[in-house]
């Protein structure tokens, strides 16, 4: 798998990064589905948004968070 890091995502989606440098090799947008180190995309849909379950996405073993905003919690993250 191809590791990228927070950073060279951020600059691809022209986002700004909080937090430490981290890697990640996989991503999901499904708390259930974390593997540890893994991006987790919290989307935001009609019924449901996934920036609540950001604190079971760290519980899980996510590395890092892409949010549509800035999120208290201590896991780096792209905004």
């Amino acid at each position: 798998m191809i590791s990228v890091t927070l950073s060279q995502l951020a600059t691809i989606l022209r986002a700004d990064v909080s937090g430490d440098e981290t890697s990640f090799d996989a991503v999901t947008t499904d708390t259930r589905k974390i593997t540890p180190g893994c991006l987790f995309v919290a989307l935001k849909g009609e019924r449901f948004d996934a920036h609540d379950f950001a604190e079971q996405a760290k519980a899980a073993g996510a590395g890092a968070l892409l949010v549509s905003r800035k999120l208290d919690i201590d896991l780096p993250q792209a905004v």
